[in-house]
């Protein structure tokens, strides 16, 4: 049993990290881990810091799912999507070690990135209206089946719900609503390994103040900010996400000499 002192919760590094990255959520509803893991791979190691960003992600999709007064009516556009991504999980870990993960890593961030590139450009993708649990339903389960292989979750599932035609604030609820599910799957896959140290889940606590705290300035900052410029935003931070997605999978495969995380 680790004794309860302040540096046990409180690491002041660390809390810094996840305060950045709360705002950032709290902007425009993701980015949590890929923020965190990138800058605590600096002077943790990738599991550990995988361990002290659970907690923090999973409390804050939670908020975030349930903050705005739209959840019913989200989760009538996405029971469909949460619902089929478990057999997909279960399909891309069976393909797991027969194919080159990293490589499909390549592929989904480059599709992120042309998806942000073109979408910036004018280029719009609009979900169906009355359509939107049947396209759910492949979503889902290529999501999963992603997932399962390469560890990313966001390609489809951010385009899909880009695609629903949501305001910035719903689509930020429905970011917390799906992304729980990765979250809790996550969760599950940890156990199962045994690395949930308790060192790491105290500095969570620590680290979810900080992204708490981070949340509500991102959340204020969310009030002043237009449905055109936020959506710029948020399409800038998907070219960011697909850019460090590539970046990492190319380092995997040995075609790239650095790596911005151990």
């Amino acid at each position: 049993m680790i004794p309860l002192e302040f540096s046990t919760i409180f690491q002041t590094e660390i809390v810094l990290i996840f305060l950045f990255a709360g705002i950032v959520k709290g902007l425009i509803g993701l980015g949590v881990p890929m923020i965190t893991l990138s800058l605590m791979s600096l002077f943790q190691p990738v599991p550990s810091a995988v361990v002290i960003t659970l907690l923090p992600s999973f409390l804050t999709n939670v908020w975030q799912a349930f903050k705005g007064g739209k959840f019913v009516i989200l989760l009538k556009k996405l029971w469909v999507l949460i619902l089929m991504v478990p057999p997909g999980i279960w399909v891309g870990t069976y393909f797991l070690d027969k194919f080159d993960p990293p490589f499909f890593s390549v592929i989904l961030g480059v599709l992120l990135l042309i998806f942000a590139s073109l979408s910036l450009g004018g280029f719009t993708v609009q979900v169906p209206k009355g359509k939107e649990n049947p396209w759910g339903f492949f979503v889902g389960i290529f999501g999963g089946v992603m997932l399962g292989m390469t560890g990313i979750f966001s390609v489809p599932s951010i385009f899909y719900i880009y695609g629903l035609g949501l305001n910035r604030d719903e689509l930020v609820q429905a970011l917390g609503i799906v992304l729980n599910t990765v979250t809790v799957f996550l969760a599950i896959a940890l156990y199962q390994m045994e690395i949930l140290y308790e060192k790491q889940l105290l500095l969570s606590i620590g680290a979810f103040f900080g992204t708490a705290c981070g949340m509500l300035i991102g959340q204020q900052i969310r009030q002043y900010v237009s449905e055109g410029l936020f959506r710029k935003i948020f399409l800038c931070f998907l070219m960011v996400l697909g850019t460090y997605i590539v970046t990492n999978a190319l380092n995997d495969l040995e075609v790239l000499t650095f790596s911005i995380s151990k």
